[in-house]
């Protein structure tokens, strides 16, 4: 099975660096604008849809200056390419393409 590739990108909005997915050069069209939202979301802390990253925590917070890894899903609206259940479709095509 293929995996996506993951690279490093700075926030605009924080000190922070999230991982992002790479897009590939073979990726359909629903894959391609699924992660092209993940990564504007993850750089601009906004997605096209509307979904905002959620504030850190105090505790999320003090592990992120420590250089400790902090989960901070995306509220996607359900019809949003970079939605879990589309895009997590879009991506096993993806990954079980031959």
């Amino acid at each position: 099975m293929r995996t996506l590739a993951m690279e490093p990108m700075r926030h605009l909005d924080e000190p922070h660096v999230s991982q992002v997915p790479v897009i590939p050069a073979d990726a359909s069209p629903a894959l391609h604008e699924g992660l092209r939202r993940r990564r504007v979301a993850a750089t601009l802390g906004r997605c096209p849809c509307g979904a905002t990253r959620p504030a850190m925590t105090a505790i999320q917070h003090a592990s992120a200056e420590q250089g400790g890894t902090v989960w901070r899903p995306f509220p996607h609206t359900a019809d949003c390419p970079a939605h879990d259940d589309p895009l997590g479709a879009a991506l096993a095509a993806w990954q079980n393409r031959k």
